[in-house]
C-alpha cells in the first residue's frame, strides 16, 4: 500500500471544495429563477456534468483504479443525477409547467450525493488515522493489513521485513530540541520513501523505528537493497534552520517464513538489530529462522 497521507488530504479538500461549489450552484439557480431563466451554460447544457470540477476530478481518478474506486463509482453515479435532475427542473419551470416530480427528483438526488459525499468522507477520515501526522507514513494498522496481504502468497518474490532504528536519537532531542528531532524523522521518512521500489512500503512502527517490507529473491538482493538504504541515509544531511545534522541507522533483516505472524518477524528482526546496536551501529544484521545472526554491512 503506498496510499500517501498527503494524497488522502488533498482529496479531502476536493470533497470539502465540492460540496461548497454545489451549494453556490443551488443560489446560481434561484437567481436563474429570479432572473426570468436566463441560460448559463455549466447549469443548463447537457454536458453539464463534465464542465463541473467535481466531475472532472471523478473522471481522472476513475481512470488510475485505485482502492477508493466503489467510493468514486457511487460518488460519480449520484453526481451526475444532480445535474440532470436540475437540468430538467430547471426546464420543467422554463416551459412554465408545476411538475411536483421534478422538485422531488431534485431533492432526492441532491441528498444523495450529499449522502454519497459523506460516506466517502468518513472513509478518508478513518484511512486517514492509520498514517502518522508528523512523517505521513502508514502506521501499525496499515502494516498489520499489508503483511497479511504480502504473506499470502500474492508476491511473487521473497518477502524480507527491514526493522531499523535511528542510532542516538535521543543525543539529537538533548542537544537539538525536539522540533529538530521531528525535522529528522521527517527527513528519514523521506529519504525511505525516495529510495524503495514502488510495490514496497515504510512504516513508522513507533518513535524512531521504522519497518520496511522488501521484495527480493534471495538473502543477497535483500541485503543489498538494506544496505543501499542505509547508506543513502547515512550520507544525507538533514537541514533544519541552521542546523546540519547527519544520522545512521541500525536495522535488523528477515526473511519472512511462510505462515509466520507479523509478530514472529519482527522479534526475530529485533533481536537483529539489537545485536547491530551492540555491535557498533550503523549497520545492517540478517537474521534466518534459526536466530543466526549476520553481520552484512560493508
Amino acid at each position: 500500500m503506498r496510499r500517501r497521507f498527503s494524497e488522502i488530504d488533498a482529496t479531502l479538500r476536493v470533497l470539502n471544495d465540492s460540496t461548497d461549489t454545489h451549494f453556490k450552484g443551488l443560489v446560481t439557480i434561484m437567481r436563474l429563477m429570479a432572473n426570468r431563466l436566463d441560460d448559463v451554460p455549466e447549469i443548463t447544457s447537457n454536458n453539464t456534468y463534465s464542465q463541473c470540477e467535481l466531475g472532472h476530478w471523478l473522471n481522472e481518478q476513475l481512470k488510475e483504479g485505485n482502492e477508493d474506486k466503489p467510493f468514486l463509482l457511487d460518488l460519480s453515479v449520484k453526481h451526475n443525477r444532480v445535474h440532470v435532475a436540475c437540468r430538467q427542473l430547471l426546464t420543467a419551470i422554463k416551459k412554465g409547467c408545476f411538475c411536483p416530480q421534478a422538485y422531488d427528483n431534485f431533492e432526492n438526488a441532491l441528498l444523495e450525493f450529499k449522502e454519497s459525499l459523506l460516506q466517502y468522507r468518513r472513509y478518508l477520515l478513518q484511512l486517514s488515522t492509520s498514517y502518522d501526522s508528523l512523517t505521513g507514513l502508514p502506521l501499525r494498522r496499515v502494516l498489520d493489513e499489508s503483511f497479511e496481504k504480502m504473506n499470502s502468497g500474492e508476491v511473487e518474490d521473497g518477502l524480507y521485513l527491514l526493522l531499523l532504528d535511528i542510532d542516538h536519537f535521543k543525543k539529537v532531542n538533548d542537544t537539538y530540541g525536539h522540533l529538530i528531532g521531528d525535522a529528522v524523522l521527517r527527513s528519514l521518512a523521506l529519504n525511505l520513501e525516495e529510495n524503495i521500489r514502488r510495490a514496497e512500503t515504510v512504516y513508522r512502527y513507533g518513535g524512531e523505528e521504522f519497518i520496511i517490507l522488501l521484495q527480493a529473491n534471495n538473502d543477497r538482493e535483500a541485503v543489498a537493497a538494506a544496505e543501499r538504504l542505509r547508506e543513502r541515509v547515512a550520507a544525507t544531511e538533514t537541514v533544519s534552520g541552521e542546523k546540519r545534522i547527519r544520522i545512521t541507522f541500525t536495522s535488523g533483516l528477515t526473511r519472512v517464513q511462510s505462515g509466520e505472524t507479523l509478530r514472529e518477524v519482527v522479534e526475530r528482526a529485533d533481536k537483529a538489530l539489537y545485536q547491530g546496536k551492540h555491535s557498533g551501529r550503523n549497520c545492517t544484521m540478517l537474521i534466518d529462522q534459526h536466530l543466526d545472526c549476520l553481520n552484512v554491512s560493508r
